[in-house]
C-alpha cells in the first residue's frame, strides 16, 4: 500500500505520491483494464497534462503503483533488528507478512495483478519479482545467516524460505482470496505466526540434522 508522502519531501516528490495514492484507488475500484488516465486526472483536480509528465501511460502508472507499493510494504516485514535471533525475526516476519497478504488491499491488488498478467506478464513478473521475490530472497539471506551461526540447521535456505512462507499463509489466504473469511485480527495473526515459527524451528533446530 502506498502511503502519504512527508511533507518536507520536494514538492514534486509529493506530487507524485499524490498520484501513486489516487491511482491505487482507482486501479482497485475499476482494475487495470477499466481504469484511465482521465480518471485518475478527475480525481486529482489537475489536467491530464500534469499527470503525462509524471507518467506517459496507463501501464507506466500502474507499473510504478505496483514496483512502489512492492517495496514498500517488503520493507515493512523486516523491521526488527539486526542483533535479533532467527526466532525473533522469523516472527517479525511472519506477522508483518499475514497481515499483508490477508488484507483487503493486497486482495484487490493481487486480483488486479492477475487480471492483467494475462494480457502482459511482464506485470506479473514485475509485481512477483517487487514483492514476492524480494520479500523471499532477504528471508532465505535470514535463514542462511542463521544457519551459518548455528542456530537452525538448512539445506537449502531459498527452499527453506518458501516453506517458511506456506505455513504463515497456510488456508487462511485461500479463503481470503475466495471471500471466505474476513481480514484477520491481531490475535489470529500471532496465532499464525506462532505456529509457523515453532513448526519450522522444530523442523529446522540443529540436533535434529
Amino acid at each position: 500500500m502506498i502511503a502519504a508522502a512527508p511533507r518536507s519531501r520536494p514538492a514534486a516528490a509529493q506530487r507524485r505520491e499524490a498520484i501513486l495514492l489516487v491511482a491505487q484507488d482507482v486501479f482497485l475500484e475499476h482494475g487495470f483494464e477499466g481504469a484511465s488516465m482521465s480518471q485518475v486526472a478527475a480525481r486529482l483536480g489537475g489536467s491530464k497534462g500534469t499527470l503525462y509528465s509524471y507518467f506517459d501511460s496507463k501501464e507506466a502508472l500502474f507499473e510504478a503503483l505496483v514496483a512502489e507499493s512492492c517495496a514498500h510494504n517488503a520493507d515493512s516485514m523486516f523491521a526488527v533488528a539486526d542483533d535479533a535471533d532467527i526466532a525473533a525475526r522469523l516472527h517479525g516476519f511472519a506477522r508483518g507478512y499475514i497481515r499483508l497478504v490477508n488484507s483487503d488491499w493486497a486482495i484487490r491488488m493481487f486480483q488486479a495483478v492477475a487480471a492483467e498478467a494475462r494480457r502482459r506478464p511482464e506485470i506479473g513478473r514485475m509485481f512477483f519479482d517487487a514483492g514476492p521475490g524480494n520479500a523471499l530472497a532477504r528471508l532465505a539471506a535470514w535463514i542462511a545467516a542463521a544457519a551459518a551461526a548455528g542456530e537452525i540447521a538448512v539445506a537449502d535456505p531459498v527452499a527453506s524460505a518458501e516453506d517458511f512462507a506456506s505455513l504463515c499463509r497456510g488456508s487462511l489466504h485461500l479463503k481470503r482470496m475466495l471471500a471466505l473469511a474476513p481480514e484477520p485480527d491481531a490475535d489470529a495473526i500471532d496465532g499464525i505466526a506462532g505456529r509457523a515459527v515453532a513448526q519450522f524451528l522444530q523442523l529446522h533446530a540443529p540436533d535434529r540434522q
